[in-house]
């Protein structure tokens, strides 16, 4: 197994074993469906839209942290370029996601045609989790030993981070 490139340089992990990415995206999978279920449970149109920015923000913050770390060093590791594998398929989902959150935001709340493309996009995350769980887990362990997983997390951590302070900035 591999470690990821340029780990050399990264602190010793010290105490207890350090989360590794699995973990980390499994955490904000559970999230992002129990956050998908609350909405579709609100019936205050201001705070169902309230709701809505909040999880568009935190899934965009993820997919994007998600392709720019987890993807990419899968396509390092294993020497695949992107095109033809099943991550070309996970980042139209992320872009159908979006799209979807966006169109929301420009519906009334609680209206059939919110429900219906609020099922859709919940559906979607749902399908889209169960594919990376499903496969792109395996991928990891097998190209990463344990110091290497620790490390993407810690990476992903820090790509969200520099991303909801852009998206705060925006919003400022």
């Amino acid at each position: 197994m591999t470690g990821t490139a340029g780990s050399a340089g990264a602190p010793a992990m010290q105490g207890a074993a350090a989360e590794d990415i699995r973990q980390r995206l499994r955490r904000d999978h559970e999230a992002t469906l129990a956050d998908a279920d609350r909405l579709r449970g609100e019936k205050d149109a201001a705070r169902a839209l309230a709701a809505l920015r909040e999880l568009r923000r935190a899934w965009m913050i993820h997919a994007l942290a998600e392709e720019t770390v987890v993807y990419r060093a899968l396509e390092g590791a294993e020497g695949l370029p992107i095109a033809g594998t099943r991550s070309d398929e996970r980042f139209v989902e992320h872009e159908l996601v979006e799209s979807l959150f966006a169109k929301l935001g420009r519906l009334r709340p609680g209206s059939h045609e919110w429900v219906a493309r609020l099922n859709v996009a919940r559906d979607l995350i749902a399908r889209h989790i169960e594919s990376e769980h499903d496969e792109m887990f395996g991928r990891l362990e097998r190209a990463f030993d344990e110091i290497g997983l620790a490390e993407l997390a810690r990476r992903f951590e820090l790509a969200r981070d520099k991303l909801a302070l852009l998206e705060d900035a925006k919003a400022a």
